[in-house]
């Protein structure tokens, strides 16, 4: 009853207008099996309940049975999902406004090897020049575009290589549970840290 309470009262405290734009969760490797299934599916109806709008999520794994069983779980989830491995993209979910990206086993520096192999071709088929490239355009060969406001970092004290380029400038946020015991209001409290915060770009 008093966890409820605090729950409602957690989330009463959460600016509507204020909301970060993208938030990126970072787990740790095996942490989608099992439960851990259970506790994704509830992250994105948490996400929902407050009003965000793009939401990520990276695990250093890429079992083909681990995709199978995320996108077979998410299928009738109402929110528009994408599953990133290093392969490809499979799309999953039943839509609406919620965006959901997760990425299995593709972290960020072989996402910006990718970008700036395409940069190399183009330049080399003539598309560009090398002067013409700038963060710009290094941004629009990156496969995400996103750039989270926050990341969350589950149950660990070092972060991934996970959007490198695009977190540059993002609000950290360290949980003190793991994901297997991530509970609503941990995942409150870092969103209502976040709206504490200053953002300062770098500056």
């Amino acid at each position: 009853m008093i966890y409820r309470l605090y729950e409602h009262l957690l989330q009463a405290r959460i600016a509507k207008s204020n909301l970060p734009g993208c938030v990126a969760v970072v787990l740790s490797c095996g942490d989608l099996f099992d439960d851990g299934l259970v506790r994704l599916s509830e992250l994105l109806e948490w996400s929902r309940s407050i009003g965000l709008i793009s939401l990520m999520l990276y695990v250093n794994d890429d079992a083909p049975l681990l995709l199978r069983k995320i996108a077979t779980l998410l299928a009738a989830t109402p929110a528009q999902i994408s599953l990133h491995t290093r392969e490809g993209v499979e799309q999953t979910g039943s839509g609406g406004p919620l965006k959901v990206v997760i990425s299995l086993g593709y972290g960020g520096k072989r996402e910006v090897a990718e970008a700036f192999r395409g940069l190399l071709r183009d330049v080399e088929t003539g598309l560009l020049y090398p002067e013409q490239i700038d963060e710009k355009t290094i941004e629009s060969h990156l496969r995400f575009s996103q750039k989270p406001d926050l990341v969350i970092r589950a149950g660990g004290k070092r972060l991934s290589d996970f959007m490198i380029w695009q977190a540059a400038y993002s609000e950290l946020y360290f949980t003190d549970v793991n994901w297997l015991d991530l509970r609503k209001i941990d995942f409150l409290r870092a969103i209502r840290d976040c709206q504490r915060r200053e953002r300062r770009f770098g500056r």
